[in-house]
């Protein structure tokens, strides 16, 4: 093993002068020949006098035997010594001084001429590959200056390791006997044993917070779970909706309002303005003439009474009304109605109509299925003590989406404040040598502080914890899935929206009326100057829209293609930005269809019953950081900084066990850094866990800033709902280890894809299987839809969108409806003497039809059709003295064996159908044969 000495300074110096000197010295496994390296070439003249070796015991030093010089063809070797050496040295630390001869050919003490003085002596040892052996025996350690004391490793805490101190104080120091408090050597005893219990308090900590089973700290087991995925919640605020009433239209800027149920507050969800509107209040439900109307459970529209002048509903898509039972339906009493009948839905559609036999304005309003009806609504009745008819049930609008929590803020407070900590002055020191982008040597340069840590510190922020009330955790609003569905389903209706538009235009057109400069401006964006300019849409209006009308697919087919990967792309969940593909709406369909897209819009906010569910596992603390001195300086919390890049302003919020918000800003690299010294205002809201689930009707007051001379009064007909507390840890624990298999987000397998399909809504049951193309795989999934024979295209593409981002790398996917099986079944009936033939024979076929036996949603992929089952279900029906089954079979396919086994078999991906129509043979036949009877 060479062990060549680094060159320094004065090597490289000694080498620039011309000097020379040995650079290392290796050693032949032999232990007999030391080969040396030297700065320059070996001089001649060398001998056995010239080398002298020292080592630890002089009668055993090696003596050289020959000289050798390697000049060699090759200049790097040309100062390369061997020498032979006798006897072999040990282990040991030699001394090779190269020396000049005296005039009587005797060693002396001074280097050969051109030999720097350092540099002619080095130390080397024989065993360079061996352990530290001295004649086969390893070398023994100096003996100890004292007596090894007793350590006692189970003293841990300060009383133990004080006993333990002054216990080796007796032995080091027999003399010192004092024990008193106030002496020094006492103080110093306890001083270190304090210093002790403090390190092994540490040490215990670190070992247990390391593990998830024994870590003790509620912020170390968060992140021990977020590695196995499993998100970890703090709780979540409690939200509901609050109906305003005023006697005059006002309307409350945003941030100026706020509710309070007893002591705890509400503030809205979103930060919009709010036009309470008296028509709203109180809005009646149409019954068309009928005395007793019910809206069936289910329910996804209703006809709302419109009025004239002031009371005319100024009701828009994304509005939310609350359906309330208010009498009783058989006394009319405010008291006996059913405080369970409420329910808030979101409006998607409304549509200005007139009942023309009583003289009614309505407004059919219509609302997603995922708000359809819970209950039975009784809209009318006849009843009271007068048995009169009864407005039962009536529509709540002016509905504010309101939270739990409340801002410190308001009411003009001041928002608390933290300063970023300045990094330490710099030192003077030495420049980094001369490199790409380093200043030259010479002078000084200020070097950071010593050791060049990161700058980081975690805030807390001041009035959340205990004591003091915790801080609001909220899911984002609107939730992303909601948003992009909202935006998917926008953008599928704009190529409609656009014809519709273009067929008005043709139809005013042949009344007379050209299309003025909005609509030319809209016909520009739509089709393009270049299009418009053939045709003559000035001198003869009617001919060119009715051009554009036919042409329309033609002429906007690349449109329609962009059209439909955005919408395909929002249905993965992929939320539009309004700058970027907003932007691009605007350039393509016009400035309204782009507007539409819009986040705030509350068209696009998802279900009412969304809102008042809110999942605590995606809550984020409603804290809100801003740099004062910086423009658009917002920093926003994450749930972690993962997929933050450098200059994306987040931070972590975690709470610890007392409830104390810690934030966690970036690095630089994960999340952008604060600037050294900068001041950050946080803005939070306090209030948060189970104690917001009010009661309805509890809050009462609405509470103004800023706004005088207004009497706007506020009610929650439904109570607060979603308030959630902290996880317990030993939930966490006994939770976390088993989540990665409970949740499966990606396909690999085709029991992975018909699962993942299976869990979009609407889909009873998917099947699927992985074919080989020749070049990739193939996912070919049927899906079985829900309440119907028929998947619907819609269905599909929702699937299709569904797939697509968690499937395997190579994997194409392709999605279609199941293959359904059409039956042919002949049953022969024997009816009972006194029953009616032709209502036998309506009853089998009832039964044995779409809405029975036979329904979609009771068949399903492989679903057997069994001899036995459809026997025993015919048997059972009144009047039916006997049946048999005469045919069973595939529809269209050759008869198989179905008839002599009992059982009709089918494969994985097919579904048996029986529609029994009479005008749709294809999708299956049923022969009925009925004797007996009257």
């Amino acid at each position: 093993m060479n062990t060549e000495r680094t060159l320094d300074a004065r090597a490289r110096d000694a080498r620039a002068a011309g000097l020379n000197g040995i650079d290392g010295i290796s050693v032949d496994p032999g232990r007999r020949r030391l080969i040396l390296t030297l700065f320059g070439p070996a001089p001649e003249g060398l001998g056995p006098a010239n080398f002298r070796i020292r080592g630890p015991v002089p009668a055993r030093d090696p003596r050289v035997l020959t000289v050798t010089t390697d000049p060699g063809a090759d200049p790097d070797r040309a100062g390369r010594i061997v020498l032979e050496v006798d006897p072999p040295g040990d282990v040991s630390r030699y001394r090779l001084d190269l020396v000049r001869t005296d005039p009587r050919g005797r060693p002396g003490t001074e280097p050969p001429d051109g030999f720097d003085p350092p540099f002619a002596h080095a130390e080397f040892t024989f065993g360079q590959d061996c352990p530290a052996l001295l004649d086969g025996v390893p070398e023994p350690c100096p003996p100890p200056a004292f007596p090894e004391p007793v350590i006692d490793y189970l003293a841990k805490d300060y009383a133990s390791l004080r006993r333990a101190l002054l216990e080796r104080l007796t032995l080091t120091l027999p003399r010192w006997d004092e024990r008193h408090a106030a002496d020094l050597m006492v103080t110093l005893v306890e001083l270190l044993a304090y210093a002790g219990d403090e390190l092994s308090w540490q040490q215990d900590a670190v070992a247990a917070e390391a593990y998830l089973d024994t870590a003790r700290l509620r912020t170390s087991v968060r992140r021990h779970v977020r590695l196995v995925d499993y998100p970890m919640h703090e709780g979540c605020a409690a939200r509901t909706f609050v109906c305003l009433d005023s006697d005059t239209p006002v309307t409350l800027p945003a941030g100026t309002f706020r509710f309070r149920a007893g002591e705890e507050h509400f503030e809205p969800v979103t930060a919009q303005d709010v036009t309470v509107r008296p028509a709203h209040a109180r809005i009646g439900l149409w019954h068309w003439g009928a005395p007793d109307l019910v809206l069936p459970a289910g329910t996804t529209r209703a006809a709302l009474r419109d009025g004239p002048g002031a009371a005319r509903l100024a009701l828009r898509p994304g509005d939310v009304l609350v359906l309330e039972e208010v009498l009783g339906a058989a006394t009319g009493r405010p008291a006996d109605a059913d405080r369970t009948h409420r329910q808030a839905v979101r409006l998607t559609s409304l549509r200005r109509t007139r009942d023309a036999l009583y003289g009614q304005d309505l407004v059919e309003v219509e609302w997603d299925e995922a708000d359809a009806l819970a209950f039975p609504l009784c809209v009318t009745a006849v009843g009271g003590p007068h048995c009169a008819p009864l407005d039962v049930a009536v529509a709540r609008g002016n509905a504010v989406l309101a939270e739990h929590g409340t801002s410190p803020t308001w009411g003009g407070g001041e928002p608390d404040r933290f300063t970023w900590p300045a990094p330490p002055p710099g030192t003077p020191g030495c420049p980094c040598p001369p490199a790409s982008g380093c200043p030259e040597p010479g002078g000084t340069a200020d070097l950071p502080a010593y050791p060049p840590l990161p700058l980081r510190t975690t805030p807390t922020v001041p009035g959340a914890g205990r004591p003091a009330r915790p801080a609001t955790w909220s899911p984002p609003f609107p939730a992303p899935e909601d948003l992009a569905r909202g935006q998917a389903a926008r953008l599928d209706g704009v190529a409609a929206r656009a014809e519709a538009r273009l067929a008005a235009l043709l139809h005013a057109a042949l009344a007379g009326t050209p299309p003025d400069a909005e609509a030319l401006a809209w016909l520009r964006t739509l089709f393009g100057e270049a299009v418009l300019r053939r045709l003559p849409l000035a001198a003869d209006p009617v001919t060119a829209l009715r051009t554009l009308t036919d042409g329309f697919a033609g002429l906007l087919a690349r449109k329609r293609a962009r059209l439909a990967r955005l919408a395909r792309r929002a249905r993965c969940g992929y939320v539009l930005d309004p700058d970027e593909e907003g932007w691009e709406i605007a350039q393509s369909w016009g400035a309204a269809e782009a507007r539409a897209l819009d986040p705030a819009r509350a068209a696009l906010h998802g279900p009412a019953a969304h809102a008042l569910t809110p999942d605590p596992r995606l809550a984020l603390p409603a804290v809100r950081a801003t740099a004062p001195g910086e423009e658009g300086a917002l920093w926003l919390p994450r749930r972690d900084l993962l997929d933050s890049g450098p200059a994306d302003r987040a931070f972590v919020a975690e709470a610890d066990d007392d409830g104390l918000l810690h934030l966690r800003f970036g690095d630089g690299r994960a999340g952008a850094l604060p600037a050294p010294g900068a001041t950050l205002e946080l803005r939070y809201r306090l209030g948060n866990g189970t104690a917001g689930n009010v009661g309805a009707e509890a809050v009462t007051e609405v509470e103004l800033q800023g706004i005088q001379g207004v009497s706007v009064r506020a009610r929650n007909p439904l109570p607060a709902t979603g308030g959630t507390d902290p996880e317990p840890l030993a939930r966490v624990r006994a939770r976390a280890p088993y989540e990665a298999t409970r949740r499966l987000l990606r396909a690999v397998t085709a029991e992975d894809y018909a699962a993942l399909a299976g869990e979009v809504p609407g889909v009873q049951r998917a099947g699927a299987r992985l074919r080989w193309t020749g070049s990739w795989y193939e996912a070919r999934v049927a899906v079985d839809a829900l309440g119907t024979p028929q998947a619907p295209g819609r269905l599909l593409d929702e699937v299709r969108d569904r797939l697509h981002p968690v499937r395997r790398i190579g994997h194409e996917v392709r999605v279609g409806p199941a293959r359904t099986v059409p039956l042919r079944l002949a049953l022969c009936v024997e009816a009972e003497p006194g029953a009616v033939a032709g209502h036998v024979r309506a009853a089998v076929a009832r039964l044995l039809g779409p809405r029975g036996l036979f329904h979609p949603d009771a068949l399903t992929f492989a679903t057997p059709v069994r001899v036995s089952a459809v026997t025993a279900a015919v048997a059972g029906l009144p009047g039916v003295r006997s049946v048999r089954v005469t045919a069973l079979e595939r529809l269209f396919e050759p008869s198989g064996d179905a008839l002599r086994e009992g059982v009709l078999l089918l494969r994985p991906d097919e579904v048996p159908r029986l529609d029994a129509d009479p005008a749709r043979p294809e999708n299956g036949v049923l022969e009925l044969r009925i004797g007996g009877g009257r």
